[in-house]
C-alpha cells in the first residue's frame, strides 16, 4: 500500500512539473537559402532565410560599424576567427516570423520602403545569443581572377520569445553563401 501511495505522489510531482511555454526550437524544415542585404550608410545589416512556401522567415539584423558585407580584400575577414555578433532585444536582433501570406525575401527585408497587406502572424525576438559569420576559403575556385570565400553563418545559445512562448536552441546553422573577393 505504502508503494502505492509513493508511485502516485511521484506521478503526480511528475506531472505537475512545468517549465510553463517552453518550445524545443527546430528550424531545421525551413526551406530557403542564405540571403543578405545592408545599409551601409548606418552599417545595417541583415542576413535572412525566407521559407515562402510555409510563410515564415529568421532573420539576424545588426548593427556593426566594422563588418563588410562583401569584403573586397582579404584582410577584411578572419579565416581563423568568425566575427561574433551579440544578440539582444533592441538593435542585434534573431527574429523569427510568420506571415498570413507568402513574402519575397529581398523586398520584404532589403526594401527602404516597407511592403504593404504583409501582416506578421507571429513574432518571437531574440533575447540573447550569439551569431558567428566565419569564412573559409571555397574548394572549388572557377575564376583565377577572384578567389571564392563560403560564409556561414551559425547561431549559439539564442533565445527567442514572444507572446507567452519562449524558443531556445543550443546552436542553429542558419545557412551558408559565397562570396568572391578579387585576386
Amino acid at each position: 500500500m505504502m508503494n502505492k501511495l509513493y508511485l502516485l505522489c511521484f506521478t503526480l510531482l511528475l506531472i505537475s512539473c512545468s517549465e510553463g511555454d517552453i518550445i524545443e526550437f527546430s528550424v531545421d524544415d525551413l526551406n530557403g537559402d542564405l540571403e543578405n542585404c545592408s545599409n551601409e550608410n548606418d552599417n545595417t545589416f541583415v542576413f535572412f532565410v525566407n521559407d515562402a512556401d510555409m510563410n515564415r522567415s529568421l532573420s539576424v539584423n545588426f548593427t556593426d560599424s566594422s563588418f563588410e558585407i562583401n569584403p573586397e580584400i582579404t584582410s577584411d575577414i578572419s579565416l581563423d576567427e568568425p566575427t561574433v555578433i551579440t544578440l539582444n532585444t533592441s538593435n542585434n536582433q534573431l527574429l523569427y516570423r510568420e506571415f498570413n501570406t507568402s513574402i519575397i525575401g529581398e523586398e520584404y527585408f532589403c526594401s527602404s520602403i516597407p511592403v504593404s497587406n504583409i501582416n506578421v502572424t507571429l513574432e518571437l525576438i531574440s533575447t540573447n545569443g550569439t551569431a558567428e559569420i566565419s569564412y573559409e576559403a571555397a574548394e572549388d575556385q572557377p575564376d583565377p581572377t577572384q578567389t571564392a570565400y563560403s560564409r556561414t553563418v551559425i547561431l549559439r545559445d539564442v533565445t527567442l520569445e514572444g507572446d507567452g512562448i519562449a524558443l531556445r536552441k543550443e546552436k542553429l546553422d542558419l545557412g551558408s553563401d559565397t562570396i568572391f573577393i578579387p585576386n
